[in-house]
């Protein structure tokens, strides 16, 4: 298939409900754009390159688990920006250079705070599961970039997607039924060398932080709101955030001006105003921005965009 391409979250629910599973979007970039070229290697197997402009979230949720059920993996090659995966309460911080596992038959969520590209490898569960022992307890776990199974399996997958389209049939199909032993084998290799799933205080953490991107954009959502969306009182919620050296208004605050600076410094972005941009970092007024913005980058708003302007 050719590529697909989206420009607003309803477009890109479709696009991926097409090419990958059914998902729910969230908290996108009012200037978003995304395209998916995907390869079908063999029935149930496929491999696509995606690439994402703005910020973006998308959801595997418990309905649509239940309604739009789907017997298949994604494991996802990060190649460009950052991104934070959760599952199982678990969670695979996303950087260029590192994978992670999804099941699709549970839901997880997807963050990506700026512009990304990915490879999305998506296979049958049955395969996997014959092949790796324990594979629930790899969901939404970066694998070791420093693992040579690893190294090997996602320098093929980037090199797969790359010439996927000048491939005659029976080479893809080949090819299919050894990316799936090549993953099981990169997958076994983290099985023997990651750490313990984080639990208890950890896991929390990790679980706030990404409530925290999901609502980036809201500006009722304060650390009140989200230790209401854990259940959990907002002493408890400063203490967690506390062991991280933080408070869960800082890191709000933060995680809003990085959003921003982030749009301000992209010179396509600059028919958006300073106060759009505000607004959709969380900020209640330009002023409360632009005050924030000077104490933590020494520069106003305005500034970084002139600059910007002049790279």
């Amino acid at each position: 298939m050719g590529a697909l391409r989206a420009n607003s979250a309803e477009e890109w629910a479709e696009v991926l409900g097409e090419s990958l599973v059914p998902l729910t979007l969230t908290n996108m970039s009012t200037a978003f754009h995304g395209s998916v070229e995907q390869t079908v290697l063999l029935p149930g197997v496929s491999v696509a390159d995606i690439r994402t402009h703005g910020h973006s979230t998308v959801l595997r949720t418990d309905r649509l688990t239940r309604a739009e059920p789907r017997e298949s993996y994604l494991f996802s090659l990060h190649l460009g920006g950052d991104g934070i995966g959760l599952q199982n309460e678990r969670e695979a911080v996303l950087q260029p250079g590192t994978g992670a596992l999804f099941d699709a038959t549970r839901p997880y969520r997807l963050h990506f705070p700026a512009d990304s590209r990915e490879v999305v490898l998506q296979v049958p569960r049955r395969p996997l599961r014959d092949r790796v022992d324990d594979i629930d307890e790899l969901s939404s776990r970066a694998l070791p970039v420093e693992d040579a199974a690893w190294r090997v399996f996602a320098a093929f997958l980037r090199e797969l997607a790359d010439v996927s389209k000048e491939l005659a049939p029976e080479q893809r199909a080949e090819l299919g039924r050894t990316t799936i032993d090549l993953l099981a084998t990169a997958l076994r290799a983290a099985a023997r060398g990651e750490p313990t799933a984080p639990t208890g205080r950890q896991a929390l953490l990790r679980a706030m932080r990404c409530c925290v991107m999901d609502n980036l954009a809201d500006p009722a959502f304060t650390p009140s709101a989200l230790a209401r969306h854990q259940g959990i009182s907002l002493r408890y919620a400063a203490d967690v955030f506390a062991e991280a050296g933080t408070s869960p208004a800082m890191f709000i605050r933060d995680q809003r001006l990085k959003a921003a600076y982030q749009v301000l410094a992209d010179p396509r972005q600059s028919h958006r105003t300073i106060a759009v941009v505000a607004a959709h970092s969380g900020f209640a007024d330009r002023t409360t921005f632009t005050r924030a913005f000077v104490r933590q980058y020494g520069m106003t708003p305005a500034d970084l965009r002139a600059g910007s302007r002049s790279r």
